[in-house]
């Protein structure tokens, strides 16, 4: 994977270096916000389990790209997206559990931009995400405390939309939502009886603010 987004930088830059005398910009931008992950509090209750589900967390992404000026403005990005966590509690006298699940991932794909006037403009993204997961489990009696890890690491995709204000033709901010895809596969564990266990695959979007800089 490190190959890959080596890889892709390389590409983004060289492609940024070759158009330096075509119409466009390098850029960078940034997002804060929160995730929401799409799990159904009904999916993982049971009668007489008392159980909480905590399914939004602060994330954010970071891209660096290339577009180039047209009646619609197009370019390629790479990038990292953190999109927090979702956790799960249950508890059933006198025991009770933890179940949490992480997510981030590599960003490769392209973007539009169209300014509907000097100022304002909406822009859409999408591309491949290789997203990581990383589950912790969390067994606790009135004895003993013991916890399992296990991740899974697959490539799926990822799209967003956005609009917002062009404050001069370096800067701008604005509103944005993205949904990422991880494929469900197999997961990896020093345990014995979770390691090649299958799990679903995760989708995760994220509602955030956006900052933008043109170089």
């Amino acid at each position: 994977m490190r190959k890959l987004v080596t890889l892709a930088i390389a590409l983004t830059l060289g492609t940024a270096s070759a158009a330096a005398f075509a119409d466009g910009n390098v850029f960078v931008n940034a997002n804060a916000g929160y995730s929401d992950y799409n799990i159904n509090k009904d999916s993982i209750s049971y009668p007489g389990v008392d159980t909480n589900l905590r399914k939004r967390d602060p994330a954010g992404a970071v891209r660096v790209g290339y577009r180039w000026n047209s009646v619609v403005d197009y370019g390629v990005e790479v990038g990292y997206g953190y999109l927090g966590q979702a956790r799960a509690n249950a508890s059933y006298d006198p025991i009770a559990g933890r179940v949490t699940q992480k997510n981030r991932g590599f960003l490769l794909g392209g973007n539009l931009n169209y300014n509907i006037t000097e100022n304002w403009y909406v822009g859409a993204r999408a591309g491949w995400f290789r997203g990581r997961n990383t589950y912790t489990g969390t067994l606790y009696t009135p004895d003993s405390v013991e916890t399992a890890r296990a991740t899974n690491t697959n490539t799926g995709e990822y799209f967003g939309v956005g609009a917002g204000y062009n404050f001069n033709k370096n800067f701008s901010i604005g509103l944005a939502y993205d949904t990422y895809h991880t494929p469900g596969s197999a997961v990896l564990s020093s345990n014995a009886y979770i390691n090649g266990l299958e799990v679903r695959g995760s989708r995760v979007g994220m509602y955030s603010l956006q900052g933008e800089y043109r170089f």
